[in-house]
């Protein structure tokens, strides 16, 4: 914009001098050969005078169509690059959405393989990182209850022996999962997700208690 204004200005700098110019040498003419202005010269004056400022506007007005067809093509580029970029931030956030589901049905099997083998520790972490995983709000409640059952289940022999490191990382993981109130089985599933929170704080504080009179 400020170029465009600088342009114009220039562009109407020069004709205006340039019609001064004209003016000056036609009045420079006729009073060096008689010393009087002629009614023909004056119009002659007039005219080219008229003529400038027509140009002039003309001109300006060329530049300025120029300018604005150039910022149109300007604005048009950069509306399709927005769009164009509102369309790979949505078809990344799907991809990423389905990575995470994908991520999570992965971590449940995990659960359930380590749950057959009696390999609890797997089972317990498997689970945990599911439940954050996993979109609850278009998944069934008994989904979730199934699995705070078993976490609560098999937490009674996890929690005791874990260090706290462990404590302190499953108790931040779990304390940010956001449950639908629209869910089926919440009420049950918030007091298991309670339940396991405080276990988790209480055996934290515990340790943080022994460590200290160590």
């Amino acid at each position: 914009m400020n170029k465009t204004k600088s342009r114009n200005t220039v562009i109407i700098t020069i004709c205006i001098a340039s019609a001064l110019m004209c003016i000056a040498l036609t009045f420079w003419g006729n009073w060096k050969n008689n010393g009087v202005l002629t009614t023909d010269a004056f119009i002659g004056v007039m005219a080219t005078f008229i003529g400038v400022c027509a140009t002039i506007i003309v001109g300006v007005q060329i530049v300025n169509h120029l300018e604005l067809r150039k910022m149109q093509t300007s604005i048009k580029t950069i509306e399709e690059e927005r769009k164009e970029l509102e369309y790979q931030r949505k078809a990344f956030s799907v991809e990423m959405y389905n990575t995470r589901l994908g991520l999570g049905n992965a971590l449940s099997l995990m659960a359930l393989t380590a749950k057959k083998n009696n390999n609890l520790a797997i089972e317990f972490e498997a689970w945990v990182i599911s439940i954050i995983l996993d979109d609850w709000s278009s998944m069934k409640g008994s989904v979730l209850l199934k699995r705070y059952q078993r976490l609560v289940e098999i937490a009674n022999t996890i929690i005791p022996s874990a260090d706290e490191n462990f404590l302190e990382d499953t108790y931040n993981k779990l304390s940010v999962l956001e449950v639908p109130k629209s869910i089926e089985h919440y009420d049950e599933i918030m007091s298991l997700h309670y339940k396991m929170l405080s276990d988790l704080k209480a055996r934290q504080c515990n340790q943080t208690t022994s460590t200290e009179n160590v």
